[in-house]
């Protein structure tokens, strides 16, 4: 694909927010070609730009009020590897996202739960008890002013 401009960059905005927007609508909405719309969408997929449409959730309205960002320090003991923790870790319900990062901690995880004591159980029982977890500090959400 040439090079990534300012069209790709408005038609990537656009999806962001109004993923399910027809064609047309994104055109005109941009004010743009709906031909051009429609191919550049198809190169930015082709390309691998963009992996994946999805959806954006409202926790709360599915019960899933409490949000917690988990460091994790990992301690190496053989049984596994970092990465091999990460992908464990990101497997466990409620995980949404993991990164192995620098800095003080090892890895980090987005974790969502119905309330505290689920989200003890997860941190404490399972996430804890994984071969190569050291230590975990867990951050609360309070608000989430953008996603």
């Amino acid at each position: 694909m040439k090079e990534f401009d300012k069209i790709d960059t408005q038609i990537v905005e656009y999806l962001k927010d109004r993923g399910r927007d027809r064609i047309t609508d994104i055109a005109d909405g941009l004010e743009l070609n709906r031909v051009t719309v429609a191919q550049r969408i198809e190169k930015l997929v082709k390309s691998g730009i963009i992996k994946r449409f999805t959806v954006k959730l409202d926790y709360e309205s599915i019960g899933l009020d409490v949000l917690a960002f988990v460091f994790i320090s990992f301690m190496k003991t053989g049984k596994t590897t970092q990465e091999e923790l990460a992908q464990t870790i990101s497997k466990l319900e409620g995980v949404e996202e993991v990164h192995i990062i620098a800095g003080e901690f090892d890895i980090i995880a987005k974790v969502r739960a119905r309330n505290l004591r689920e989200l003890g159980l997860k941190v404490v029982d399972k996430i804890r008890g994984y071969p190569g977890v050291e230590t975990t500090f867990s951050h609360l959400v309070f608000q989430t002013i953008k996603d």
